[in-house]
């Protein structure tokens, strides 16, 4: 059974969310699994969320439990994997048996749109944290959808053992609900959870422990050395290499980000991600030259930044 992740564990790693790779009859295709998992872990990332991007929403029981074996065996020993459960707590409830058996120390809970209120959440999570006997990763994915005072009573009572903030403003800078967040547990259970595009607040502003990403899954020595940059306060530094990533995550806006996620990988050449599960659908062809644009812009600066990792090593070495 893995490890449960450790602050410090988060703090050391950009946290992937990869998509899930299916055949044509939406049946787990575990090679082109194997191969995004190899492509991100030789990138330098170990942390892998399968969530959200990997449209687990709509996953049935059997497909949940097809793709988290393909997923379990494909990873590296060293490779830390955060499976979801729900987002509605029956669903939930009936995957924790599946997690439990496949030997999941890190779940988190997708977030549920509608309905739910931050009382009930609470109640939710202590019970679905109860059934599974350990602490579990919330997802906060709307305005007060979990009250701050709680949030801290759950870490307090190890139901949640940390959280994923994806609120979106138009202004990072401006949130009030995170500041209340971070007021009531502190920075270091708490990552950044909607890829690039707030980090130079999220965690050059405010600290947070660390971010999940998306693009990561394509340029992860890249996203690995943004990271590092923002945590060393290098952030004109870090707000270069930022560019291609805020490009992708502009496009991913713009149309769809499971939708453009899952077909960048496809056009990445990385592996080949075939269709989303209903009921999310593929991008037409129509539409996809800004999203190749933006692949290509991210594989370069992934080129460039494994480049720039392999000279020091090459300099210790004299070559």
């Amino acid at each position: 059974m893995q490890q449960a992740l450790t602050q410090a564990d988060y703090a050391a790693s950009v946290v992937a969310v990869p998509p899930i790779a299916l055949n044509a009859d939406y049946s787990v295709n575990a090679g082109a699994n194997g191969a995004l998992i190899r492509h991100i872990e030789d990138g330098g990332v170990d942390i892998l969320l399968y969530g959200g991007n990997a449209n687990l929403y709509h996953f049935g029981l059997e497909d949940y439990r097809a793709a988290m074996e393909a997923i379990k065996s494909a990873a590296a020993p060293t490779t830390h994997l955060i499976t979801s459960i729900g987002p509605d707590f029956g669903k939930a409830l009936a995957q924790i048996p599946i997690a439990r058996d496949l030997g999941f120390r890190n779940v988190m809970v997708l977030p549920t749109n509608f309905p739910a209120d931050p009382a009930g959440v609470a109640n939710g999570v202590r019970r679905l944290a109860d059934a599974y006997g350990s602490g579990l990763i919330l997802y906060l994915k709307r305005e007060n959808y979990a009250d701050p005072d709680d949030l801290a009573k759950l870490i307090s009572e190890k139901a949640v053992s940390f959280v994923k903030y994806a609120v979106e403003k138009p202004d990072a800078s401006k949130d009030p609900y995170l500041d209340a967040v971070l007021s009531a547990i502190g920075r270091e259970h708490l990552a950044s959870g909607m890829g690039e595009t707030p980090i130079h607040d999220h965690l050059g502003e405010r600290k947070l422990t660390t971010y999940t990403s998306g693009a990561v899954c394509i340029a992860p020595a890249a996203a690995s050395e943004l990271l590092m940059l923002h945590k060393a306060g290098r952030t004109a530094e870090a707000a270069r290499l930022s560019e291609p990533f805020l490009e992708f995550e502009k496009v991913r806006l713009d149309l769809g980000g499971l939708q453009v996620l899952h077909d960048a990988v496809r056009l990445s050449g990385i592996a080949d991600t075939g269709p989303l599960m209903p009921m999310v659908s593929n991008l037409p062809l129509d539409r996809l030259a800004p999203v190749e644009r933006a692949v290509e812009a991210l594989k370069l600066a992934e080129k460039q930044a494994r480049a720039r990792a392999l000279a020091p090593r090459k300099q210790s070495a004299g070559l």
